[in-house]
């Protein structure tokens, strides 16, 4: 699939995006489905170049059906336009987008968005605002809200935060100060109801700099790409690397930092993706 990159991997089921285009692989069945495009959308049919894409997989265990979520914004002058839609896989239910009313402030998503326990968390940007949304959208019942963060927190370098499960829980990652300093915040939710998070610092020991300082020189940063199945943190180079091909996996829990080289003389690329996969067969047809 030329020119498409690795939106989103969930249970075995890859989303591929180019531009507005996406198609859904699954890795079991070894099946590929081209979704239709979102003729209705008023802000990709404008021009799609300007605009924000974000294509997420995720599962409704109310009715066990696994659906896509598409979230498409743009900045226009002062105003921001936002649009949700979702796209519900195989079961023989009607093959189109629906646009799903959003009732939230207009936000645009910084982060990947982490897909736990029947819904899909994401952080914000809000027009004027420093301060960022947390937002929530249930797959099943198919509706949007706005929950509070942690009440200490204060994201300014927002390309360096991320959201993650840690244990099966929803946490907040800050790894600003991590090339530099050795250093990250963890806010981890314990309670919704009472909005009760325990923040935790994790810096890196001496031995674990060297690594970081050998490899990430010069304007190079790290860029969080969701956790693997033992939950580890995946962090990779940027700008890419062609050369060689590594990451860099940080267990949060036992402190432990180690560098992944991904070795292959099959492919010659200017550009490679790294997604975490999970041990789930998916059986459904697409």
């Amino acid at each position: 699939m030329k020119g498409y990159s690795v939106s989103h991997v969930y249970r075995g089921l890859m989303c591929f995006t180019k531009g507005t285009n996406a198609q859904i692989y699954n890795s079991t069945t070894k099946k590929l489905v081209v979704l239709p495009d979102i003729e209705e959308s008023n802000i990709i049919a404008k021009d799609h170049k300007f605009n924000k894409i974000i294509y997420h997989i995720a599962h409704d265990p109310v009715h066990d059906q696994y659906k896509v979520v598409c979230i498409v914004s743009r900045l226009k002058v002062v105003k921001l336009l936002l649009e949700h839609w979702v796209f519900t896989l195989g079961g023989g239910v009607s093959s189109r987008w629906r646009k799903i009313p959003c009732t939230c402030p207009p936000h645009s998503p910084f982060t990947r968005g982490l897909t736990i326990n029947g819904s899909m968390y994401y952080l914000a940007l809000v027009p004027n605002s420093m301060k960022p949304l947390f937002v929530r959208f249930d797959i099943s019942s198919e509706k949007l809200s706005v929950l509070q963060k942690p009440e200490d927190a204060f994201w300014c370098r927002y390309y360096y935060t991320e959201i993650i499960e840690y244990d099966g829980r929803i946490a907040i990652l800050d790894h600003a100060d991590l090339v530099h300093d050795g250093v990250m915040d963890l806010w981890v939710r314990e309670d919704e109801q009472k909005n009760r998070w325990s923040r935790m610092k994790r810096v890196l020991h001496p031995s674990q700099m060297n690594m970081i300082k050998t490899h990430i020189v010069h304007n190079m940063s790290l860029r969080v790409q969701g956790t693997t199945r033992n939950g580890d943190v995946i962090l990779v180079p940027q700008p890419q690397v062609t050369t060689h091909f590594y990451v860099f996996l940080y267990n949060l829990q036992k402190n432990h930092f180690r560098k992944v080289e991904i070795k292959s003389n099959r492919y010659n690329t200017k550009r490679w993706d790294v997604v975490g996969f999970d041990d789930i067969e998916n059986l459904m047809y697409l």
